[in-house]
């Protein structure tokens, strides 16, 4: 039997792109639906409150809180797959879990037993490390959050509950479920993941005890318990109840974080960051249990020796103790044409660095060897545990037959002229995927930016890695060659710029200024000039050679997520979050033209071979040809059922590759902007696409971790 019932007369039928099949409920952020996906996916779509599409602005920071959601990692989760807030009824896509609810397992059929508890625990808190460490705030961390399904327990609403919450930051609504509430989002406090962290241990009282740890009636009163009162842990059992106990203090800087919690469930302690950020030590040293403070039913105070009240993992623990969020860096001062940083590498300037060793320049310094190698760890036990978090299904005593999660249908051939393209060659990229990808002027080699921080070159004969180049401490979400092939420019979500020469891979030095996370980076064509465009809102010039900074391209009202240069060097083109692209005087340091017509972000630009033609990608699932000498709209080209993210013209100009959420990548003839051919494969969402240097090839990375190559005859 389904977990679902039929649409209710007054049910919609369609939302969007999206058949509705069945309903699951409904709360106060809008009703859930089962529904159908163009390709034939299940999918659980939540149609909200129409407050969401009275206010453009609203609108917007929802969108983009959303759009930060993409980078969670699945095993755990039910990941969102599209958004749209344009119509009369904004509605939020995730991927369908079968299964009950953990609030409504309680229920009927009981609470855990320890093993059972200890199963959940571990599932959860996994879910909890990948969501903070794509930089996330679930907020709404709850037993009805977390469906049971066949396959084990996952999380679902992450980032929904803080998009939700972006929109009505400025009223009185408290956003939550007040039973599980922190502290701190009672008292209008800051909420971070250690927020999350004390639902998640609210949660597991409720597994273990079937109430909530500080009771279920009026808001004034949990108030004043939460914040003043010690909770019920009845039912909980070591090792899950000293975790609960230190989650739920009141403090939250005394709070482990994520992956404390995960690190102690498995029995490794938390690993020894010696070396890697001195001065810190973890919350739980090797060996060395958390105890439990005071007697039964005793949370721990601020001060009280059930935890050591030092800072937590270096890296790990910011991240699920921050609330920072794309979109949230520093906003640009008034538009100006001023100097940049110098190029920097180790801290010192460009001209007085000596040479650098191959060891330093492929595998980074130790300090970053050290950080590779708890990496390293990490992901092995996120990967045991998503194995194991199957067998969680012995708990899950449903009592019926389980239908499939997700059930994926053949792709429809849109028509005889867009033939579909199976992938010649798939690379898998362990353990995280690649953002960009871009070939070497000569076609042999090009070279990937990966969501670890990682950037990788490869021999494109070969399609093998020959060189790894360390040292962006977050995803790096751009490549590019200089024209002469000597030089890599990559850049990150740790707001740099970094410069690589080739082929040795020697690090050549560090551009630094931006206060936003480098979405993309350019070579001029003489080879002389470097753009980088960030969600600082800005375009930042720089001098290739010597580092310096030449110009501030500011205008630009939201993120600027793509810049490119023209052939033949005259204008610079830039995609930005407010919807325009525009076009700059790169001399001058000036705007000299505003292209509209997106109605959502535009996340990608790029210019024909001959310059005559620019393309863009946006959000608003087209992509558009533009005339670069009137400044207009030549052609929309319409066929993705997502957003639209990557573009890339074939070195002859004739035909144009883009890549979309909806985990194709299509070519498109320019002159007639008729579809030529829909390339399948990916598993998820299109990052980036290149074509070879011949043309016979379009490269393509994805959010499934893959690396694939279609041939285009």
């Amino acid at each position: 039997m389904p977990s679902f019932s039929p649409l209710r007369p007054a049910d919609p039928r369609h939302v969007g792109p999206y058949r509705l099949t069945g309903y699951l409920g409904a709360g106060g952020q809008g009703t859930v639906y089962v529904g159908e996906s163009p390709e034939g996916q299940v999918v659980a779509i939540k149609v909200l409150h129409a407050r969401l599409s009275e206010e453009p602005q609203a609108r917007e920071r929802f969108l983009q809180e959303i759009a930060a959601t993409r980078k969670v990692r699945q095993f755990c989760t039910a990941r969102v797959l599209d958004a749209d807030t344009s119509g009369d009824q904004p509605y939020v896509v995730s991927q369908y879990v079968e299964g009950i609810s953990l609030s409504r397992l309680i229920a009927t059929q009981g609470v855990r037993d320890p093993d059972a508890l200890e199963r959940l625990a571990v599932a959860t808190v996994t879910a909890l490390v990948a969501i903070h460490q794509a930089g996330i705030v679930h907020r709404d961390f709850k037993p009805s959050n977390v469906v049971c399904g066949p396959d084990g327990p996952r999380v679902i609403d992450f980032g929904l509950a803080r998009a939700l919450d972006s929109t009505v930051a400025e009223s009185s609504e408290i956003l939550g479920t007040p039973a599980y509430m922190a502290p701190e989002q009672f008292s209008a406090g800051v909420v971070t993941g250690a927020s999350d962290m004390f639902s998640w241990a609210a949660t597991m009282a409720y597994a273990a005890g079937g109430r909530p740890p500080f009771g279920s009636d009026s808001i004034p009163a949990l108030f004043q318990r939460i914040l003043n009162e010690e909770p019920d842990l009845t039912g909980l059992t070591e090792p899950v109840r000293s975790l609960v106990v230190a989650c739920l203090d009141k403090n939250p800087a005394a709070r482990p974080s994520a992956t404390d919690v995960l690190f102690h469930l498995l029995g490794h302690g938390v690993p020894d960051p010696a070396g890697e950020a001195p001065g810190q030590e973890s919350l739980f040293p090797l060996g060395t249990p958390p105890r439990a403070g005071g007697g039964e039913g005793a949370a721990s105070r601020t001060g009280s020796p059930s935890l050591a009240a030092s800072p937590s993992l270096p890296g790990w623990s910011s991240l699920s103790g921050s609330s920072s969020l794309p979109g949230s860096s520093a906003r640009s001062g008034p538009a100006s044409l001023s100097s940049g940083p110098a190029l920097t590498s180790g801290g010192a300037p460009l001209s007085g660095s000596g040479p650098v060793s191959a060891t330093e320049s492929l595998v980074g310094p130790p300090a970053r060897t050290g950080l590779r190698s708890r990496r390293t760890l990490i992901t092995a036990s996120l990967g045991l545990v998503a194995v194991g978090a199957a067998a969680t299904v012995a708990y899950i005593a449903l009592g019926r037959p389980v239908t499939p999660v997700a059930v994926i249908r053949p792709a429809v051939v849109p028509g005889p002229t867009t033939p579909v393209i199976s992938p010649e060659v798939t690379r898998t990229l362990d353990p995280d995927p690649a953002y960009a990808v871009a070939y070497s002027p000569d076609g042999k080699t090009f070279a990937t930016g990966g969501a670890d921080g990682a950037v990788q070159v490869w021999d494109a004969a070969g399609r093998r890695v020959t060189a790894s180049l360390d040292g962006h401490t977050k995803g790096v979400h751009a490549v590019a060659f200089s024209p002469d092939g000597r030089t890599l420019a990559t850049g990150s979500d740790d707001g740099t710029v970094r410069l690589w020469s080739l082929p040795s891979g020697r690090g050549k030095g560090t551009l630094t200024g931006h206060t936003g996370g480098v979405g993309s980076v350019a070579f001029s064509p003489d080879g002389r000039t470097v753009a980088s465009a960030s969600r600082d809102r800005t375009v930042r010039l720089w001098n290739a050679e010597t580092g310096d900074g030449t110009a501030i391209l500011n205008g630009h009202t939201d993120w600027v997520d793509s810049v490119a240069f023209s052939p033949d060097g005259a204008t610079i083109a830039t995609a930005s979050h407010d919807r325009t692209v525009r076009l700059w005087h790169p001399a001058a340091g000036e705007a000299t033209a505003v292209l509209s017509g997106h109605r959502y972000w535009v996340f990608s630009v790029a210019f024909s071979p001959d310059g005559k033609t620019l393309a863009s990608a946006s959000a608003d699932r087209t992509v558009r040809l533009w005339d670069v000498a009137t400044r207009k709209e030549r052609t929309v080209l319409a066929g993705h059922r997502g957003w639209a993210t990557a573009v890339a013209f074939s070195p002859d100009g004739r035909t144009l590759a883009s890549g979309g959420y909806d985990r194709k990548v299509r070519l498109w003839e320019v002159a007639s902007g008729r579809g030529t051919g829909e390339l399948d494969g990916p598993a998820d969402w299109v990052y980036s696409v290149a074509f070879s240097r011949d043309g016979a090839t379009v490269t393509g990375v994805a959010g499934d971790a893959t690396l694939r190559f279609w041939g285009t005859s």
